[in-house]
This record gives C-alpha cells, structure tokens and sequence, in this order.
C-alpha cells in the first residue's frame, strides 16, 4: 500500500481551553457531528466536530471545592445526541442535557466511576470502577430505572475497570478491561455475573479496547505498556499481536498509543499514536504489519489523550495535556 503524503494533515482550528483545560479525551456522538472533551477541571467543553465551534461547556465538577469528585470519563447517549453521561470519582454518573445544559438525573455506583459505556439500544448504562478495598465492580442499570443497578459484577475484575464497550449492533454483547491485566467478554441476556461473563482474554493492563470489522466481529486492545493486539470477538481467539509498538514503529517516533479509528466505508483500521512533544501518526493496521500513512505535526505541545478521526470528511479532533484542542483536514 501507498503511503498516503498526498493530502496530509493541517491545523484548521485550535482552541486553548481555559484554567486546567487538560484533555482527558475526545468523545463523539452517534450522529458523529458534536464530540465532547472533558477536561481535568471538570468541564465538558462541547464542540460542532466539522467546525469546532464551541458550542457548550458544562461545569461536570469542581475539584478545588472537592477534591474527591472529579471527572473521569463521559459518554454520549446512543439515541439522543443531545444527552451525555459523565461519570465522576464520588461514585455518580450524572445524564446533562446538552440543550439546557442541566443534569437532572444521577446513578448512584458508590464507588469512583472509572468507566462507562450505553449499550446499542439506549436500554443499558454500565459503569466501572476504581478498586476499593478488595473489590473493584461494573454495575449495570436500566436506563429507565436510576434507584439500582440492574446487576453489580464483583468478581470479574480484581483491579481498575478503565475500559467499558458494547457492541456497536448487539445490545447484550459488552467487552471490558481493567489494569488487572484482563479483558472480559460477556452476554447480558442475563444478568447473573457467573452467566454472563463467558470469556476472559490474558493481556497486559488494558488503556483502551474497541470493535472493529465489517460485522464488528473482531476487538482491539491497547495497554498501558504499549502493546497493540487483535482478537476474534466471540471466540476471544488472539489474531495477531504486535508487540510494543513504540518499538515496531521504525518510520516515526512513537512514545504512545492513543486509540484506534476503523473506517466502516473501505473497512480499513488504522491505529493513532504520538510522542511526548505533541506529535501524532497514523498507521494503517495491517496483518502482521504497521504502515505510516499520516503524520500530524505542530497541533500540540505535550501529550494527546484522545483523537478523533472522520475519515470519510477528512477530519481529526485532537485534545491533550497541553488543554489544546484541534481540528486537523486533509482534504
């Protein structure tokens, strides 16, 4: 495959978010035209994703008042683009509606919220959590009903729970990861957790996992120690693993990885990485190989926590520690 300099990548747009504007990562709604960056000050500040315009900041927390809630991840809700979860460190998940820029209700998980994830159908929210004591835990609800979790799981994970995600199309179908080292597969058509948890995959501590392929078939992982492998969803079966990548990456200087883009119109996958002065690069993920096809240089000044890539517009939103935010074209 040709590598892709034809077009390459310029800064569009950047905003510089204001007080600790350090980006945590970059969300994207189902309709893929708004994304979300929540910040280490515990603003949500919410952006049009062809433009970046701002279009609202929502004040998630405030840690200088207190210092034990702060916001840990956000997640749009599957159905309606215009309501987001966030989920905290004092153990709630909190549903804000972007149109008044209110929250009016709150899931109690009583322990700090690590994780989160709304299943295909909108009917389910998962949230997992930081290890407390002995136990670290996923708890399910409906959506429709915030007095309990549906089910809480205890013993899947002996560690965080960093990583949450349902299946893009089965509503029942939910992968997780944790710092322990393992990524879990279950089935929610029930809800008992010796049932549901079908398949445990051995990695290292886990930073990212997703689906990808052409009837979602097949999952990412990403670790702490920059690993990068592949599985076979429902088997857990390994595909490939392609080892530490910072040093299998020979054409660019890669310290991390940031997440994986899967571009549904020519089912291709692509792996996004960068390196300590804010420089990011593009692989196209090939069986056995890494391939360089974009390099993104000059958006940031230190590391970047999450990107988003539309491949099909030419587009990539990146957020990072340096509280920048930018919008990148390549056509």
């Amino acid at each position: 495959m040709k590598t892709e300099t034809s077009c390459p990548f310029q800064v569009s747009r950047s905003h510089a978010l204001q007080g600790n504007g350090y980006v945590l990562d970059v969300v994207v709604s189902p309709s893929r035209d708004i994304v979300a960056t929540p910040t280490a000050s515990g603003a949500i500040h919410i952006f049009d994703s062809k433009t970046l315009n701002g279009l609202k900041t929502l004040n998630v927390t405030n840690p200088t008042d207190r210092y034990d809630d702060v916001l840990s991840q956000a997640t749009f809700d599957q159905s309606n683009p215009s309501l987001l979860f966030a989920g905290t460190t004092n153990g709630t998940v909190r549903v804000w509606d972007l149109r008044t820029g209110n929250s009016e209700l709150i899931f109690n998980c009583g322990k700090p919220v690590l994780s989160l994830a709304v299943n295909s159908a909108n009917t389910a929210l998962a949230a997992g959590t930081e290890l407390v004591g002995e136990d670290s835990e996923i708890s399910i609800w409906d959506v429709r009903n915030n007095s309990a979790p549906a089910a809480r799981f205890l013993e899947c994970h002996s560690d965080d729970v960093t990583q949450l995600r349902f299946h893009p199309t089965d509503r029942n179908a939910m992968i997780s990861g944790s710092t322990d080292g393992l990524i879990c597969l279950y089935n929610l058509e029930t809800l008992e957790e010796e049932d549901a948890l079908y398949q445990v995959i051995k990695e290292n501590s886990i930073g990212k996992i997703g689906f990808f392929g052409p009837q979602y078939e097949y999952i990412y992982s990403l670790s702490h120690m920059e690993t990068f492998s592949l599985y076979k969803f429902l088997e857990g079966d390994k595909v490939f693993t392609f080892g530490d990548v910072r040093g299998e990456a020979q054409q660019t200087k890669v310290d991390y990885l940031i997440d994986c883009v899967y571009d549904e119109r020519n089912q291709r996958m692509f792996l996004v990485t960068g390196d300590q002065t804010g420089n990011m690069a593009i692989f196209h993920v090939n069986l056995g190989r890494l391939e360089l096809v974009h390099t993104l240089n000059s958006g940031h000044s230190d590391i970047v926590r999450g990107a988003y890539w539309d491949v099909e517009y030419g587009s990539l939103i990146s957020g990072g520690e340096d509280s920048i935010v930018s919008l990148w074209r390549n056509q």
